[in-house]
C-alpha cells in the first residue's frame, strides 16, 4: 500500500516544534535553572533529563554551555530566528549593533582556534604569525575580533589593518579593541576591499566570504594578491562546506540566507577555483573541525 504525503498541517507543526526547541536550547546554554516546562520540552527533545530537583542539560551539552562563548549563542540563535521570520513575511535584513557584537565574539573566538589549527596543518605558519613586523589584513573587520585574536598571537611590533564599509561598524570596533587594550595596534579604515589600491604591504590577509558581497569577492582577488608581500596568505572562510560534506537542506538555507543577505555563496570548492584564477599559488582546503566552516588558504606568488 503507498504511503502518502504527510498532512502539511501537520508537517508545519513539527517544523515549528523544531524552532521552539531551538529557542529553549538557546535559552538553556544561556544559563539559570531549568523551569519544568522548559526542562520538560528539552528531555522531550533529547537535550536534558531529570535530576535531583529538577530537569537539567545532559553532559555533553552542559559541557557545550560551559564554553567561554556559550553566553553569545542565545543572542546569536535569537538573531536567526528573527531573520528567518522576515524572511517569511519578505522582510529586508537590517542589522543592529547587538547581532554584530555577538557575530564579532563569535568570530573572534573561531579565529583563535583557526590559528591553533593552522599552525599544525601548515608548515611555517606559526612562524608567521609570530615573526616581527607582522601585517596582516583583516577585510570586513566587524567589531575587530578577528584582529585582535591575531594581534593578540603575534610579536609586539605587529600591526593590523581592518576595513569594513560601515562608519557604524567602526565604532564599535574602536570600542572593542579599546577595551582590550590593542586600539593603538590596530588601523581601522572604512573601505571596501574591492578597492585596495596597496602593493606588497601585508604577510597574512583574511577574507570571510560570508562578509563580504558576491561582486566586491570577485573584484577583491587580483587586489588581494597584489595587496600581500611576495609568499604572504590570503586565509578565506566559507560557511558553504559543499554538498558532499552537508545535508542539503542546510546547504540550500544557508544559500538562501546568503543571497537574502548579498554576501558571496562560494562553497570551498568555488573558493580554490576563484582563487587560482586570480592567480594564487598553493591554493588548498584546510579541513576543520567545525561544521558551519570552511577554511582555504592561498600564497601570493613569490
Amino acid at each position: 500500500m503507498a504511503t502518502s504525503e504527510p498532512d502539511f498541517a501537520a508537517r508545519v507543526d513539527d517544523l515549528v516544534g523544531s524552532a521552539w526547541v531551538l529557542a529553549a536550547l538557546a535559552s538553556a546554554a544561556g544559563g539559570g535553572d531549568l523551569t519544568e516546562e522548559h526542562g520538560a520540552l528539552l528531555g522531550a527533545a533529547g537535550y536534558a533529563e531529570r535530576a535531583p530537583g529538577g530537569w537539567r542539560l545532559r553532559p555533553a551539552y552542559r559541557r557545550a554551555a560551559d564554553h567561554p562563548e556559550a553566553h553569545t549563542l542565545p543572542r546569536r540563535i535569537a538573531a536567526v530566528l528573527r531573520e528567518a521570520a522576515d524572511a517569511a513575511e519578505g522582510i529586508g535584513e537590517e542589522d543592529n549593533d547587538d547581532i554584530l557584537v555577538a557575530e564579532g565574539m563569535s568570530s573572534g573566538a573561531d579565529m583563535a582556534g583557526f590559528l591553533d589549527l593552522l599552525a599544525t596543518r601548515v608548515p611555517g605558519f606559526g612562524d608567521l604569525v609570530k615573526q616581527d613586523g607582522l601585517r596582516f589584513l583583516d577585510v570586513g573587520t566587524g567589531i575587530g575580533a578577528v584582529a585582535a585574536a591575531v594581534i593578540g598571537r603575534a610579536a609586539a611590533d605587529a600591526r593590523a589593518t581592518g576595513l569594513d564599509i560601515r562608519p557604524s561598524t567602526l565604532e564599535l570596533a574602536a570600542d572593542h579593541l579599546s577595551s582590550l587594550g590593542v586600539r593603538d595596534r590596530v588601523d581601522l579604515r572604512e573601505q571596501n576591499v574591492a578597492e585596495l589600491a596597496e602593493t606588497d604591504v601585508y604577510d597574512l590577509a583574511w577574507l570571510p566570504l560570508a562578509a563580504i558581497a558576491p561582486k566586491a569577492a570577485a573584484a577583491a582577488l587580483p587586489r588581494l594578491r597584489t595587496a600581500l608581500r611576495p609568499g604572504g596568505l590570503l586565509i578565506s572562510s566559507t560557511v558553504l562546506r559543499g554538498a558532499r560534506q552537508a545535508p542539503a537542506v542546510r546547504e540550500a538555507a544557508i544559500r538562501w540566507r546568503m543571497a537574502r543577505k548579498n554576501i558571496t555563496p562560494w562553497s570551498a570548492v568555488e573558493a580554490v577555483e576563484q582563487l587560482t584564477a586570480a592567480g594564487f599559488c598553493d591554493v588548498q582546503e584546510i579541513e576543520t573541525p567545525a561544521r558551519t566552516t570552511a577554511l582555504v588558504i592561498a600564497c601570493a606568488p613569490e
